[in-house]
């Protein structure tokens, strides 16, 4: 496999802009959504006007018949703006899940398309984090950063010209302190972006600690592991305790200071006024409406506090989120041609592969399955059996060598082609939460509850659902929990008969399960191999006594291959093998 070169950190520039390209998709409704922010933040200006028309005009000329108009008036716009907030906190909500929902969509599709060696390299609970933490916080730097960060930047715009225009010198004086606030901000992105990163990779470090822990626990008990995989929480825990403390700091820093520098700005307004009032230069109406106007620019820069550091934290999310969309390579399905019918013929020809370059799984591997034919392949633990599956399906691709389907390379196959082609039985016949039927669709999307049921009557499945009371919508469980292993197996069987491939690969579809059900298992898959190609791994020799072929793999190598009797006399690995298998019985006769 080929080493990429790790890309380039994405900077938090690169990541606002792809988020901005992304939020294009629902410009109509982010248009929405900042008209009714406009026009909410320009409704604020009439209070301050209604107070200066009361302090100047209705009370020094005792105009009682005012007092109802201009109340009126500043009632009517409070109550205008409210509605258009109601307004704009709908539309908020509903920018806000399209986006989430768009974007974690692309992500989870992306990550399903993924192959599974990037899987190899990453744990289900930072992959989780992405999804569930990573993306809520990326669209609240739309929501927050951009649309509240635009709302507050016009507010303060608009009440700049309005004190220019009201008084040009006392508004410069007003405005003085808000270059060293614009300064502070950006000198508080530079210092805390890396904080908000490294908060974000504990979080996930964390939730990838306690999947661990709830995925595991039979084993954690089992052990009386519990101890252990506390110190092993609480270590990851306090790690992210260390990281927020170090953000918070810089908020707690931060937050007070710019607010310092604003309520300063806000003293110099009131001396200043108090002042000019004295001296007759000035109404106390203006000044009182300068000081409404002041809390009215101030807010906005308040608030401009907390959507930085809601942009930080969100764009720490995004470069992770985007990390995966941009620089993850996921699977073409469809790129490759399809044959017309599938014969089944399958050949390994000199094929080598190994998962890391410094440790070969498969050397020099050849193989072959005419049509209908079935091929076991023996070995112990470690030999590379399960991973010329991994080939066969294309996983992974081989480092050398060539793998055919029918005479044509499985590298020039659709993936989508080549895996339909095939039903894999894996060693742990894994079942999603939910229902039997759920299960079972996954093999025919199409099938009816009839073919269901003739699956599994196929698969010696049919009893003991029959005798459960919801019948097919019965729970399976996580993982299919609620079941016994052979039922677990048995209901994958049935999945494959549903599928109906004409290329059948069984990874030690009986390892782990009682005689009993070992003996309908195998019911079932005589069924199921007839008129298919069949590849079988199995350490139970007995389950593969009747192949037309058994290879023999012993360390990534084929050691030996024929039938069981001619292995018998030919292989002296095998022998042992068979020796140990039927414990001196039948095998060795």
């Amino acid at each position: 496999m080929d080493d990429k070169p790790e890309p380039e950190p994405m900077t938090n520039r690169a990541a606002m802009r792809r988020l901005l390209a992304f939020a294009r998709g629902h410009w109509r409704i982010a248009a929405w959504q900042f008209t009714l922010a406009v026009a909410g933040t320009s409704l604020i200006f009439v209070f301050p006007g209604v107070v200066r028309w009361f302090m100047d005009e209705i009370i020094p000329q005792k105009r009682s018949d005012l007092i109802w108009r201009a109340g009126g008036l500043a009632l009517l716009a409070f109550t205008l703006r409210e509605c258009l907030f109601y307004l704009r906190t709908r539309v908020n909500c509903t920018f806000e899940q399209r986006m989430i929902t768009d974007l974690r969509s692309q992500l989870h599709r992306k990550i399903e398309l993924l192959p599974l060696s990037w899987f190899d390299h990453q744990s289900t609970g930072d992959i989780l984090t992405k999804l569930a933490d990573d993306v809520p916080a990326t669209q609240r730097v739309i929501l927050e950063g951009i649309e509240q960060g635009c709302t507050a930047i016009l507010q303060i715009i608009v009440t700049a010209i309005v004190m220019l225009v009201a008084d040009t010198q006392l508004a410069l004086l007003v405005l003085a302190p808000t270059p060293l606030i614009a300064a502070g901000g950006w000198i508080y992105s530079r210092w805390v972006s890396p904080r908000a990163t490294a908060a974000r990779e504990a979080t996930s470090a964390l939730n990838a600690t306690l999947h661990d822990a709830i995925t595991g626990i039979r084993q954690i008990k089992s052990y009386t592991a519990e101890e252990t995989r506390q110190q092993k929480f609480l270590a990851a825990s306090r790690s992210l305790q260390d990281k927020q403390t170090r953000l918070m700091a810089a908020w707690a820093f931060y937050s007070p200071s710019m607010t310092l520098l604003g309520n300063g700005g806000l003293v110099l307004l009131l001396m200043a006024g108090s002042w000019w009032c004295v001296q007759g230069s000035m109404t106390p109406g203006q000044l009182m409406q300068f000081l409404l106007l002041v809390g009215f620019l101030y807010e906005p820069i308040a608030r401009l506090h907390g959507v930085n550091q809601t942009l930080l934290n969100g764009l720490a999310a995004a470069k992770r989120v985007f990390d995966i969309l941009d620089n993850e390579t996921g699977e073409d399905l469809d790129a490759g041609q399809s044959l017309p019918t599938v014969q089944g013929a399958i050949a390994f020809s000199a094929v080598t592969f190994s998962y890391r370059a410094d440790k070969p799984v498969l050397q020099d591997v050849t193989l072959r399955a005419a049509r209908h034919q079935t091929i076991a392949i023996v070995g112990a633990t470690g030999s590379g059996k399960s991973t010329l599956f991994q080939l066969l399906t294309r996983f992974y691709d081989p480092q050398s060598g060539t793998i055919t389907l029918d005479g044509t390379p499985v590298q020039n196959l659709s993936k989508r082609f080549l895996r339909q082609s095939l039903a894999y039985l894996t060693q742990e016949a894994f079942l999603f939460a939910g229902t039997v039927r759920d299960n079972l669709l996954i093999g025919k999307p199409s099938a009816t509850d009839d073919e269901l049921w003739t699956a599994l009557r196929d698969a010696c499945a049919e009893d003991f659902i029959r005798r459960h009371p919801d019948g097919l919508s019965a729970q399976v469980g996580e993982r299919g929990v609620l079941l016994s292993g052979g039922e677990r197996q048995r209901l994958a069987l049935a999945r494959a008969f549903l599928k109906d491939a004409p290329i059948l690969l069984l990874d030690e579809a009986t390892s782990a399960v009682d005689v009993k059900s070992e003996r309908l298992i195998q019911t079932a898959l005589s069924r199921l191999r007839a008129n298919r190609t069949s590849l079988i791994i199995a350490h139970r020799l007995s389950t593969i006594i009747q192949a037309d072929t058994i290879y023999v793999l012993h360390q990534g190598r084929i050691l030996a291959s024929g039938t069981h009797e001619e292995l018998l006399k030919t292989s002296s690995y095998y022998r042992e093998m068979a020796a140990l298998a039927f414990d001196g019985g039948e095998g060795s006769s």
